[in-house]
């Protein structure tokens, strides 16, 4: 069967089934969302140390990195939130909570788990390893700015104009859930010293991704949210133009002048392109921020990304 059929069985089997199944789980009230909650706990606690063991296994250790972290740091996350902002400002600006939700979703891209999925059919281990380069920093971006910027805005919008600000570092920067950035540094050193991954690792890797995808995918079908989808769907389109036309063409341009390498500027590519990620309604409803928002934001993106942008990716980029 041809490679194109694959790919697409991929995309259904690891992205659209568990998407489908979490929603119709949510649905019918068969599980609960403590359940889903542990899900994720698991996919970030313990498939994440395998999935970033092995991609800074196996990634070369070199110049291109920089290149990695400033997608992951500038290109992918802050810059987007600097193109929300005037859009926040002038209509949003009287509502903290909105304005909030807004800012932080887009920033907040699905990296590391649809990104990668993604980036693994289309392209393979090699590729999939390089989006976990780009997840860890924008995971340090996240812990380092988002969570203190979600809190700004809780405190802003509970106390108004006399809150001061007093963000909780250790908290924020220390908790169970950054073991999968241990997991990278062992790998990396691993790799500097020149330690070969043993051959029984490959399938283990292999069967990491696709659990980590359903473990990753099946809470956000969970969490789908069709009512916050129609009340704010114009909020959330705003947001699109930033997203799936000007990051990933400056995620082309800046690919190809940095370097020549085709699959790294694929994926660089393929990573402008990805939808808003589930942690912003996480980080949104962590803070009590507008959740509704962050869902709307999440739905639209997603499915313009799946149904889209990832379908012309894969004719124009592999």
């Amino acid at each position: 069967m041809s490679e194109t059929f694959y790919r697409i069985l991929f995309i259904f089997i690891d992205v659209i089934l568990p998407l489908a199944i979490g929603y119709y789980l949510h649905k019918y009230k068969i599980i609960s969302v403590n359940v889903c909650n542990f899900l994720l706990k698991v996919n970030i606690r313990f498939i994440m140390i395998i999935i970033g063991l092995g991609s800074f296994w196996l990634i070369k250790i070199d110049h291109n990195l920089f290149l990695l972290a400033f997608v992951g740091i500038i290109l992918i996350s802050a810059l987007p939130g600097i193109l929300a902002y005037p859009y926040a400002s002038w209509h949003l600006g009287k509502n903290i909570r909105n304005k909030g939700a807004y800012l932080l979703s887009s920033m907040l891209s699905n990296t590391g788990i649809l990104g990668g999925l993604c980036a693994y059919i289309a392209m393979g281990q090699l590729a999939y390893a390089y989006v976990q380069v780009i997840g860890m920093v924008q995971n340090i971006f996240t812990l380092s700015f988002c969570f203190p910027l979600a809190e700004y805005f809780h405190q802003k919008a509970t106390a108004g104009s006399k809150a001061k600000f007093q963000p909780h570092w250790r908290s924020i920067l220390i908790s169970w859930n950054q073991i999968g950035l241990l997991s990278m540094f062992v790998g990396a050193i691993l790799n500097i010293c020149e330690v070969p991954r043993p051959d029984v690792f490959d399938p283990i890797f292999n069967a990491s991704v696709h659990l980590g995808a359903w473990f990753g995918i099946l809470p956000v079908g969970y969490l789908l949210n069709f009512k916050a989808a129609r009340l704010y769907k114009y909020i959330a389109l705003a947001i699109l133009p930033v997203r799936f036309i000007i990051i990933p063409v400056l995620a082309f341009i800046i690919a190809t002048i940095f370097t020549d390498d085709k699959l790294l500027i694929s994926v660089i590519t393929l990573i402008g392109l990805c939808p808003i990620g589930i942690n912003a309604i996480v980080v949104t409803q962590l803070y009590k921020l507008n959740t509704s928002i962050a869902e709307a934001i999440f739905l639209i993106s997603t499915a313009i990304f799946i149904f889209i942008a990832y379908p012309i990716f894969l004719f124009l980029m592999v």
